[in-house]
């Protein structure tokens, strides 16, 4: 093996690794992280299979090709942009792979290799299910099966090596601008609320329609989306020719431009790479100055939650995963401030839901009994105290040797959670009460329950974070998403809220609102003892990490 296949080995290996994380649990956690990933994979096979068999169904079989082709696509652009920033460039490591005894173009092509093989990885996921669909329907020879999957193979190349171009650009530019991170969580966050409230108009437009106009309306969005595809996106045609009318001048066009686009991006980024080195470690910003924090001096717990704060308002991945339910709490405040809760019942954007006005009437109060336990799980997956510990890292021993004690360090991270989740719920009960949609009494459990779930999970999370942190993650999402706390926290929140709703539902039924009313104050009070009581035995003593 050569130095290329061995570089593209170690590569490979690297970011699997790297997908799997670094923690406790050894080969059982990477056991649980793969057969995790072959359910995710194995449901999102069935469903695009299942799309696949809808668009036949509505005779558009023939755009399934172009789709296959923008959606293996899509994917592994996707890949590319989170992972090109540490395998292509941005590395901690730059001056030993710059040190290495190969030629640079070497190191580019095995890093981009292992970026355009996982690119066909997920093509490969994504299209075979939509051409399994579609060759089930369409009587097709040899030569359309040989397009299809040379097709499959070929389609996200150009686009990944574009993708890791603008990754780059992206990473190059927030490297310059101070408040980069910042800017990416406003429209991160934007982009979540137009998806959930978009999916919410959507939903109650199309449960106005009979079946027969939403098949209408199915079928002339895929036909415009069809059309969209190959105006926007040409080698999506090409490909859709070839497969379909067995065209050779089309896939000739589609394995040329794609062959063209990876052998350009590769010349380019061979030429550029040791400045692409140093360019993304660039930091923008303002010089400190002493003087500029005179008469701004706070105490010590109060400087350690503003640095908590803004830790979480600097680092995307940790705001997205730990911050998003304290948006969908105010989103779900605004949305039944608006149309009140047998609006929202009735108007067909909650899936799955489809009642009359007289059967949402019916249902109203023992509903209203469980709707604060919805506020409660969006609570529960705003942890930022849960990854807290472990997120210090390498700068672990700064917090160990500060003169303070535990509880003082250790309750600065959990006022921070306290403080961003406290907010959330102030604005969502403000709305509740000033619409008068929702009952006072429905409003003012809403808060208790949401207040009760967010400080004892975050108590409870935090103590199991300090009792075990993972210093040596090689990415934040490692503990983020895939740390034990969180996942600790999250799933606790599930089954608690949806129990509770579950159980204080029926209880409003059977034995009277009176009983829900209990259950609705009583559970998350035991809840927030809990885990303050947690938090309180793991700081007696002084030191701040074990």
């Amino acid at each position: 093996m050569g130095d290329f296949g061995r570089l593209v080995a170690l590569q490979a290996r690297s970011l699997a690794w790297g997908l799997v994380g670094r923690g406790h649990g050894g080969r059982a956690r990477a056991l649980g992280v793969a057969l995790g990933a072959l359910a995710l994979s194995g449901l999102a096979v069935a469903y695009l299979y299942l799309t696949g068999s809808g668009l036949v169904a509505l005779g558009l079989a023939q755009a399934i090709p172009a789709l296959a082709a923008l959606a293996g696509s899509l994917a592994g652009v996707a890949f590319a942009f989170m992972k090109a920033n540490g395998t292509l460039f941005g590395l901690r490591d730059y001056d030993f792979v710059a040190a290495l005894p190969v030629p640079t173009a070497v190191v580019v092509l095995a890093r981009m290799a292992t970026l355009l093989g996982s690119g066909v990885a997920l093509s490969l996921i994504v299209s075979a299910p939509l051409y399994v669909a579609y060759f089930g329907a369409v009587p097709a020879g040899a030569q359309a099966l040989a397009c299809a999957v040379l097709g499959t193979l070929v389609a996200p190349l150009a686009p990944v090596a574009v993708a890791s171009l603008a990754a780059f650009g992206v990473s190059a530019a927030a490297a310059r601008f101070r408040h980069a991170g910042v800017a990416y969580l406003v429209l991160s966050l934007a982009l979540v609320v137009a998806i959930v409230v978009g999916s919410a108009v959507l939903g109650a437009e199309a449960g106005d329609m009979d079946a027969d106009a939403l098949v209408a309306a199915a079928g002339g969005a895929a036909a415009l989306l069809s059309s969209s595809v190959e105006a926007a996106y040409p080698p999506a045609a090409w490909l859709a020719a070839a497969v379909t009318h067995g065209s050779w001048a089309g896939l000739a066009a589609f394995l040329g431009t794609s062959a063209l686009v990876c052998a350009a991006t590769a010349a380019l980024v061979t030429r550029l790479y040791p400045r692409m080195g140093g360019t993304v470690s660039v930091r923008g910003g303002r010089s400190f100055s002493a003087s500029g924090i005179r008469g701004r001096v706070a105490s010590p717990l109060g400087a350690l939650v503003i640095k908590e704060l803004r830790r979480v308002a600097t680092l995307p991945t940790y705001a997205l995963n730990c911050c998003v339910g304290l948006v969908l709490m105010v989103v779900l405040a605004a949305a039944l401030g608006v149309v009140g809760l047998e609006g929202l019942l009735t108007s067909g954007a909650i899936d799955g839901v489809d009642v009359t006005a007289e059967q949402a009437a019916a249902i109203s109060v023992p509903v209203c009994a469980a709707l604060p336990w919805a506020f409660g799980f969006c609570a529960a997956m705003s942890l930022t105290a849960a990854p807290s510990v472990s997120l210090e890292g390498r700068s672990a021993w700064v917090m160990a040797s500060l003169p303070l004690a535990r509880r003082t360090v250790l309750g600065a991270k959990l006022l921070a959670n306290l403080v961003l989740g406290g907010a959330a719920i102030a604005v969502s009960t403000a709305v509740l009460l000033a619409c008068g949609r929702v009952g006072v009494t429905c409003a003012l459990e809403c808060a208790v329950v949401a207040t009760g779930m967010l400080a004892g999970l975050s108590g409870l999370t935090i103590t199991l974070d300090a009792r075990r942190p993972n210093f040596g993650f090689s990415s934040p999402n490692e503990v983020v998403k895939r740390g034990f706390p969180m996942m600790v926290g999250v799933m606790g929140g599930l089954v608690v809220s949806f129990g509770c709703a579950f159980a204080a539902f029926l209880a409003s039924s059977s034995l009277g609102q009176l009983a829900a009313d209990a259950l609705n104050v009583g559970v998350p009070a035991l809840v927030a003892v809990a885990g303050m009581a947690a938090f309180l035995r793991e700081t007696n003593d002084e030191h701040v990490y074990a």
